[in-house]
């Protein structure tokens, strides 16, 4: 079970089915330390208007002695690297996600210029993660895509939602793919953060899928971000403060 967990869904995305108190409650009757809201970005079908992620200094930072993040998993919706959030939304947040999603105003422009938006995208943003960088919705260069992550101080995701679609022979994983993502951490002394992206209480925090891939995967303890909760944090922190400080 993970202790941290900085990738979760509530109904609030339109296509998750746990509620914000029920989210909480799970996470802390099974003593996870650190968690983030992250409901997908308006551009996702069903998803809530960029409005609701304004509350965010209203929201509970502390849930029976559990950190609480209020986040969001924002989109990318056009080649500049604009995402679906605006600046003063941001600004209300703890932590910024950022993915690619076949359901959002996006389009794919071609494995060059998708990479090329991503890029651009973390130039301007304070993105602390990447989401499910090795998952087929949109053809990008992953190596160009870790290189700028890396450039830009942005944790790649290891997504366990992408491990148990690559268990169910899904076409849109590849173990190919996962491999080349670590390989690419270590080799440039970077870490690696995973989350359950969970739609699904059952899902919160649960890395048993995990234990099947970790060999095969290179995966070592020293890379994994969770492992180093007060890091982590100050990492978020000073991500959102020289942004918010640059604008």
């Amino acid at each position: 079970m993970l202790k941290v967990d900085l990738h979760l869904h509530t109904i609030y995305s339109g296509h998750a089915f746990a509620s914000f108190y029920e989210t909480l409650n799970y996470a802390s009757d099974n003593k996870m330390e650190i968690i983030a809201i992250t409901d997908h970005g308006p551009t996702v079908d069903g998803a809530c208007e960029a409005i609701a992620f304004n509350l965010g200094k209203r929201a509970p930072k502390t849930f029976k002695g559990m950190k609480v993040l209020w986040g969001c998993e924002s989109n990318i919706i056009n080649q500049d690297g604009t995402i679906d959030l605006p600046n003063e939304t941001i600004k209300h947040l703890d932590i910024l996600l950022v993915g690619i999603h076949p359901t959002t105003v996006s389009k794919d422009w071609g494995i060059k210029k998708n990479t090329e938006a991503a890029i651009n995208c973390f130039k301007k943003y304070p993105i602390s993660i990447f989401t499910h960088p090795t998952t087929f919705i949109y053809p990008i260069d992953l190596d160009k895509i870790c290189e700028a992550a890396f450039e830009n101080n942005v944790l790649l995701e290891l997504n366990l939602s992408s491990l148990i679609r690559l268990k169910n022979n899904s076409e849109r994983e590849c173990i190919n793919r996962m491999k080349r993502m670590i390989k690419l951490v270590k080799q440039n002394n970077k870490k690696v953060i995973i989350n359950s992206d969970a739609h699904f209480l059952h899902e919160i925090g649960d890395d048993a899928i995990l234990s099947e891939y970790w060999a095969e995967l290179g995966l070592t303890d020293e890379m994994i971000m969770n492992n180093y909760p007060k890091e982590l944090l100050t990492f978020i922190q000073q991500k959102k403060e020289s942004w918010v400080q640059s604008k």
